[in-house]
């Protein structure tokens, strides 16, 4: 896994590394070659990224010390483009496994002269190693040709002292992407629910989460978790009387498995929606909003990140409660401590419960 820190401090250094080794790079082929060529770099990374990817290389090693080294490596298709130019147009094209003589010794003679130009850059210190290796991948064409060959040349990080260019000028504004819409959901609230009244949930009960406010919700938007003010919408008020004393639920019958009574934390949330960026930064900010557009989508009732029913949002004495439009079917027979149970009846199906969905664990 590549160092997010490490990797914006090379994407703040690129302009550096181009300025300190593209010039070398393109005086040595001047000088060794001809005024011919031209080169671009194409990529700095910590490991041989897809840029190296079915290619095969002419590598040249070089060391800089006694445990460390510097490799140029240059593509089979490069060697064609500088042998075609230097050499002179051949109809036979270069296979590094029929290399002559002739071609190696250019070749290797070139890298030794691309390296001691380099080497006045580094530095190194004796019988130190140096884990963190730096890749700089060029493209190279020459002038009369459309066609670009890859060569890579692998150093240690430490040897070199980039300079860090300040990326902190900002062109646009927020308000340039107010309209550029963003994935995002909202938690509505969270409550404590017996596990026997999961199992009966049934469309039209009502759901009241106890840890929730009508006039709050959490905004989750990649890793944004925050929450924020927002204007109630009266069209999905319900009259308190309109749900009995247990949250929409029948009172729940007396049970011998002892499982049944323990309570798991279920939340509300929206499915992904699609909201403004302009109005994702209006929450940020700490502004009252309002979210009409959201309260027209269903909500998803979790336990332990698992989806159990959905439904519409409703308000109930200041909280939010979701009533249910459809229940989520178990998974198939994957008991408790994985091993598989016979199958049921419908009727069956719904008193034999498979508490591996909550993640329930057995006692040691």
């Amino acid at each position: 896994m590549i160092d997010s820190i490490f990797f914006d401090e090379l994407y703040k250094q690129f302009d550096w590394y181009d300025a300190l080794f593209t010039p070398v790079v393109k005086e040595c082929s001047k000088q060794f070659f001809f005024d011919g060529f031209e080169y671009k770099l194409a990529s700095i990374s910590t490991n041989m990224n897809i840029l190296a990817q079915n290619d095969t290389f002419f590598v040249t090693k070089v060391k800089i010390n006694s445990k460390n080294d510097v490799y140029i490596r240059i593509s089979q298709d490069a060697i064609n483009v500088i042998l075609d130019k230097v050499l002179g147009k051949n109809n036979r094209k270069f296979e590094l496994t029929e290399v002559s003589e002739l071609e190696a010794r250019i070749i290797t003679a070139f890298n030794d002269f691309l390296y001691d130009s380099l080497k006045d850059n580094f530095n190194v210190e004796p019988h130190r190693r140096y884990n963190e290796i730096i890749h700089l991948t060029y493209f190279v064409k020459s002038e009369s040709s459309d066609s670009a060959a890859k060569f890579i040349i692998s150093l240690p990080k430490d040897i070199l002292t980039p300079e860090t260019k300040d990326t902190s000028t900002q062109h646009f504004t927020d308000a340039d992407f107010a309209d550029c819409m963003v994935e995002a959901s909202f938690q509505v609230g969270t409550t404590s629910f017996p596990v026997a009244d999961i199992k009966r949930l049934e469309p039209g009960d009502v759901v009241v989460f106890e840890q929730s406010n009508s006039s709050e919700m959490t905004l989750i938007a990649a890793d944004i978790r925050q929450k924020f003010k927002l204007t109630p919408n009266s069209k999905i008020v319900e009259p308190y009387s309109a749900v009995n004393s247990n949250g929409g639920m029948e009172d729940s019958m007396d049970n011998s498995n002892l499982w049944d009574s323990i309570q798991v934390d279920m939340s509300a949330e929206f499915d992904k929606v699609k909201v403004p960026l302009g109005e994702l930064k209006s929450i940020e900010e700490g502004l009252i909003v309002d979210l009409c557009s959201v309260y027209d989508n269903k909500v998803s009732l979790k336990v332990g990140g698992k989806t159990v029913a959905s439904g519409e949002l409703v308000i109930i004495n200041d909280r939010f409660g979701v009533r249910i439009e459809r229940v989520s079917e178990s998974n198939p027979a994957s008991s408790y401590g994985g091993h598989s149970e016979p199958e049921h009846s419908e009727q069956e199906k719904g008193e034999d419960f498979d508490y591996s969905d909550f993640e329930v664990e057995e006692e040691k």
